[in-house]
Protein backbone atom coordinates (compact mmCIF):
# COMPACT_ATOMS: atom_id res chain seq x y z
CA UNK A 1 0.00 0.00 0.00
CA UNK A 2 1.22 3.52 -0.90
CA UNK A 3 2.23 6.04 1.55
CA UNK A 4 -0.21 8.25 3.02
CA UNK A 5 -0.21 12.16 1.66
CA UNK A 6 0.93 14.15 4.77
CA UNK A 7 -1.33 17.42 4.82
CA UNK A 8 -1.05 19.86 7.39
CA UNK A 9 -4.15 22.12 7.58
CA UNK A 10 -4.07 25.39 9.04
CA UNK A 11 -7.63 27.26 10.65
CA UNK A 12 -8.29 29.52 13.65
CA UNK A 13 -11.48 27.69 14.16
CA UNK A 14 -11.56 24.14 16.12
CA UNK A 15 -14.66 23.04 14.77
CA UNK A 16 -13.57 23.72 10.93
CA UNK A 17 -10.61 21.75 12.21
CA UNK A 18 -12.40 19.00 13.69
CA UNK A 19 -14.44 18.52 10.47
CA UNK A 20 -11.47 18.52 8.28
CA UNK A 21 -9.80 15.74 9.97
CA UNK A 22 -13.18 13.83 10.69
CA UNK A 23 -13.62 13.89 6.91
CA UNK A 24 -10.01 13.44 5.41
CA UNK A 25 -8.62 10.89 8.50
CA UNK A 26 -9.09 7.73 6.22
CA UNK A 27 -7.78 9.60 2.75
CA UNK A 28 -4.55 11.11 4.11
CA UNK A 29 -2.25 11.33 7.39
CA UNK A 30 -3.51 14.88 8.65
CA UNK A 31 -1.98 17.24 10.86
CA UNK A 32 -3.96 20.03 12.22
CA UNK A 33 -3.46 23.26 14.37
CA UNK A 34 -5.23 26.89 15.06
CA UNK A 35 -2.63 29.20 13.99
CA UNK A 36 0.00 30.18 11.00
CA UNK A 37 2.61 30.14 13.63
CA UNK A 38 1.93 26.85 14.60
CA UNK A 39 1.65 25.68 11.19
CA UNK A 40 5.18 26.96 10.41
CA UNK A 41 6.65 25.67 13.66
CA UNK A 42 5.07 22.14 12.58
CA UNK A 43 6.96 22.17 9.03
CA UNK A 44 10.00 22.95 10.97
CA UNK A 45 9.86 19.38 12.54
CA UNK A 46 7.99 17.64 9.92
CA UNK A 47 7.65 16.86 6.03
CA UNK A 48 4.05 17.44 4.43
CA UNK A 49 3.37 16.91 1.02
CA UNK A 50 0.68 19.26 1.31
CA UNK A 51 -1.01 22.65 3.30
CA UNK A 52 -4.26 24.00 3.27
CA UNK A 53 -5.04 27.16 5.02
CA UNK A 54 -8.14 29.29 5.92
CA UNK A 55 -7.41 32.61 5.03
CA UNK A 56 -8.76 35.13 7.54
CA UNK A 57 -6.88 34.23 10.72
CA UNK A 58 -5.46 36.96 13.25
CA UNK A 59 -1.59 37.04 13.14
CA UNK A 60 -0.94 35.93 10.15
CA UNK A 61 -3.67 35.45 7.14
CA UNK A 62 -3.56 32.39 4.89
CA UNK A 63 -1.71 34.24 1.75
CA UNK A 64 0.78 35.42 4.04
CA UNK A 65 1.37 31.83 5.53
CA UNK A 66 1.17 30.33 1.94
CA UNK A 67 3.66 32.92 0.48
CA UNK A 68 6.07 32.00 3.48
CA UNK A 69 5.67 28.33 2.74
CA UNK A 70 6.18 28.65 -1.15
CA UNK A 71 9.69 30.66 -0.19
CA UNK A 72 11.09 27.37 2.60
CA UNK A 73 9.40 24.37 0.68
CA UNK A 74 8.75 25.21 -3.27
CA UNK A 75 7.76 21.70 -3.66
CA UNK A 76 5.00 21.88 -1.32
CA UNK A 77 1.30 22.06 -2.77
CA UNK A 78 -0.77 24.66 -1.06
CA UNK A 79 -3.76 25.68 -1.60
CA UNK A 80 -5.67 28.28 0.48
CA UNK A 81 -9.51 28.40 1.79
CA UNK A 82 -11.76 31.42 1.76
CA UNK A 83 -15.42 32.54 2.09
CA UNK A 84 -14.65 34.82 -0.41
CA UNK A 85 -12.91 32.79 -2.86
CA UNK A 86 -13.20 35.23 -5.73
CA UNK A 87 -11.29 38.12 -3.81
CA UNK A 88 -8.73 40.12 -5.34
CA UNK A 89 -6.23 39.14 -2.77
CA UNK A 90 -7.11 35.17 -2.73
CA UNK A 91 -6.71 35.99 -6.96
CA UNK A 92 -3.63 37.67 -7.06
CA UNK A 93 -2.30 35.28 -4.48
CA UNK A 94 -2.84 32.23 -6.73
CA UNK A 95 -1.35 33.93 -9.59
CA UNK A 96 1.82 35.66 -7.83
CA UNK A 97 2.58 32.81 -5.51
CA UNK A 98 1.83 30.44 -6.88
CA UNK A 99 -0.62 28.70 -5.10
CA UNK A 100 -1.90 25.40 -6.34
CA UNK A 101 -5.85 27.06 -5.83
CA UNK A 102 -8.44 27.95 -3.65
CA UNK A 103 -11.74 26.79 -2.14
CA UNK A 104 -14.52 28.49 -0.89
CA UNK A 105 -16.17 27.80 2.22
CA UNK A 106 -18.05 26.06 3.00
CA UNK A 107 -15.86 23.50 0.93
CA UNK A 108 -15.95 20.96 -0.91
CA UNK A 109 -13.99 17.60 -0.47
CA UNK A 110 -14.20 16.34 -4.32
CA UNK A 111 -12.77 19.37 -5.13
CA UNK A 112 -10.28 19.61 -2.20
CA UNK A 113 -9.23 16.26 -2.97
CA UNK A 114 -8.78 17.09 -6.27
CA UNK A 115 -6.36 20.15 -5.81
CA UNK A 116 -4.52 17.57 -3.33
CA UNK A 117 -3.78 15.03 -5.76
CA UNK A 118 -3.02 17.88 -8.72
CA UNK A 119 -6.25 16.30 -10.72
Amino acid sequence: MAEKIKLLYVDDEAANLNVFRIAFKRKYDVTTCESAIEGLKLMEANKYDVIISDHRMPEMTGVELLEKVGNLYPAMIRIIISEYVNDEIIRNAIKNFGFNGSVGKPWDADELIALIENK
